[in-house]
């Protein structure tokens, strides 16, 4: 299959109700004032049981070649040549040649990052958003997180697995100096994989700062 870059391209939020040793893992890890100086060392990630069947997707090039073949809305294995495999579905929203928004859902984690572009001033802006909502039946998930990195619980997996088939989902999404919430639409098709990528729940009680990407 053809190899391209996954780039930089997602934005994502954090769950407010968290296991003790998530929570303590979140804090000292992911939110930017209290990450801790120093250098560790993690085994690569590795994909879960039950996703033979699923064609990978390679991310060997890097910034200098913006990859062309993404693929949006397919259930993919992202192989990462420095942390390893995750499992993982893709979605943009965007107005062609001007503003963008991209999300990353995959199994541990949920990243999500917006592009303001204005062709009359010819200003563009990336805002990684820290918050985060979710629709689940008559209630919602409200994330929280730094630099769009959040990990996912089991009940917001279950949440996600469980949306309704074949209809789009609506998510409201906040970044600091991005002005009110906005509305952003994930399509159908994206939904439809949620479905595969939280299938089987079966995550440890704490994410490793390696599968955040920090």
């Amino acid at each position: 299959m053809k190899k391209a870059a996954f780039v930089a391209i997602m934005i994502g939020a954090f769950a407010l109700s968290l296991p003790p040793g998530l929570n303590a893992q979140f804090n000292e890890q992911v939110l930017c004032q209290r990450r801790k100086v120093g250098v560790d060392k993690y085994k690569k990630l590795a994909v879960a049981d039950g996703y033979d069947s699923v064609e990978t997707y390679m991310l060997d090039s890097d910034f200098r070649k913006p990859a062309k073949d993404i693929p949006w809305s397919e259930t993919k294995i992202l192989e990462d040549p420095v942390i390893g495999e995750r499992v993982g579905v893709l979605d943009r929203n965007y107005i062609p040649n001007a503003s963008r928004i991209h999300t990353g859902w995959f199994r541990n984690l949920i990243i999500a990052e917006g592009i303001d572009y204005n062709p009359q001033l010819g200003v563009t802006r990336r805002y990684e958003f820290d918050v985060m909502m979710i629709p689940s039946g008559d209630s919602y998930y409200v994330l929280r997180g730094c630099d769009g990195r959040f990990p996912v619980t089991e009940g917001l997996a279950n949440a996600l697995r469980t949306q309704p088939p074949g209809k789009n989902v609506f998510i409201k999404l906040y970044a600091e100096g991005f002005g009110g919430g906005i509305l952003n639409q994930i399509g159908a098709g994206t939904v439809k994989e949620w479905g595969k990528i939280y299938a089987n729940w079966d995550q440890p009680s704490s994410v490793r700062p390696s599968e955040l990407g920090f």
